[in-house]
């Protein structure tokens, strides 16, 4: 409890400075909720007199979490919602930025809360599939507005943009020094993955808007639509093939219940540009060397003492998996 009551006593202050004009501004229900593993999510109703009318808002809070499977920035999250703000994505209303932790303790950020479900476990249960394949079209339709999104328009030039004959070859380097830097003994088939991925990375034929953790368990929905995409922590510019690949890992693929070709075929009826299959397959084996570096992250931060979060304890169990699949996934002349 001392840390709601530390929040609950920051709140107040943080948004009076967000908004001058308001008066009796009053915090209430203040909870924590299910975050992902960058950040720690709070849930809170927020009320204040402005302009003579009293107003309120349900909303939820992320804070910059302790040391775990990602180490990424808040400001970009939160400008990256903000740019969002009107179109047709679902996506959060991103409210308050506190950049450096001076209102609120630490680095956070509020955005207005959206009503819907996450339960990734009855999406992937094989008793109701015309539900899960509805809801994994719905992600399709989801993913085709976001990569339209004209981020050049709507500012979102503050992520680094990569060119798109280099796109691959930067994400393999940005995930390779992560490796590097976070490894706990030799992995030869890592150097593997990461010569194989180098050598073979595509050109994009443009470069969109990616979320970065597109997939089943980051969005909230409501019978079968999306009513908003979540956990925005590694959002970047990219080739839209990496998007779709995500939503395919094996550790969380809806492939039961749509396959991936009729994903596909639903992503380009909902305005989604054709993704040639190599390089979809490109980006599928990137993921699970993505998804391998993550899980080495997390058991690094668990190792050096900088979490006492248990689910990072076993996360390198996960990588020989990833590996695995690397392996056998790889085109015929590449294995030989």
């Amino acid at each position: 409890m001392k840390a709601a009551d530390d929040l609950a006593a920051r709140l107040p202050g943080f948004l009076q400075a967000q908004m001058p004009d308001a008066r009796d501004i009053r915090i209430v229900s203040l909870a924590p909720i299910s975050g992902g593993n960058a950040r720690r999510a709070w849930s809170f109703d927020g009320s204040w007199t402005e302009g003579g009318a009293r107003r309120e808002v349900g909303c939820v809070m992320l804070c910059k979490a302790e040391a775990g499977q990602l180490e990424t920035d808040l400001v970009p999250e939160f400008r990256t919602l903000a740019a969002l703000d009107g179109t047709d994505v679902p996506a959060p209303r991103a409210l308050w930025l506190d950049a450096d932790g001076r209102w609120l303790g630490s680095p956070g950020f509020v955005m207005e809360r959206v009503e819907g479900l996450s339960d990734i476990v009855a999406l992937l249960r094989p008793e109701n599939p015309a539900t899960s394949r509805a809801v994994a079209e719905h992600l399709a339709d989801a993913t085709a507005r976001l990569h339209a999104v004209d981020w050049r328009a709507r500012g979102v030039n503050f992520l680094p943009v990569p060119a798109t004959e280099s796109v691959a070859r930067e994400q393999v380097a940005y995930w390779h020094d992560l490796y590097l830097r976070h490894r706990m003994e030799p992995l030869p088939v890592m150097a593997h993955t990461f010569r194989w991925l180098t050598d073979h990375a595509p050109a994009a034929e443009r470069i969109v808007l990616v979320h970065g953790d597109m997939r089943f368990g980051n969005f909230l929905y409501r019978g079968t639509e999306i009513t908003a995409l979540l956990d925005w922590e590694m959002a970047h510019l990219g080739d839209p093939a990496e998007d779709v690949a995500w939503i395919y890992h094996p550790l969380w693929s809806p492939e039961p219940h749509l396959p991936l070709a009729d994903f596909v075929t639903r992503y380009r009826a909902a305005g989604g540009a054709p993704i040639a299959p190599e390089t979809l397959l490109f980006y599928r084996l990137f993921g699970l060397v993505k998804h391998s570096v993550i899980s080495l992250t997390g058991a690094r931060s668990w190792r050096d003492g900088r979490t006492r979060n248990l689910r990072m304890a076993d996360r390198m169990t996960l990588v020989t998996d990833c590996l695995l699949d690397f392996l056998d996934w790889l085109p015929d002349e590449a294995a030989a």
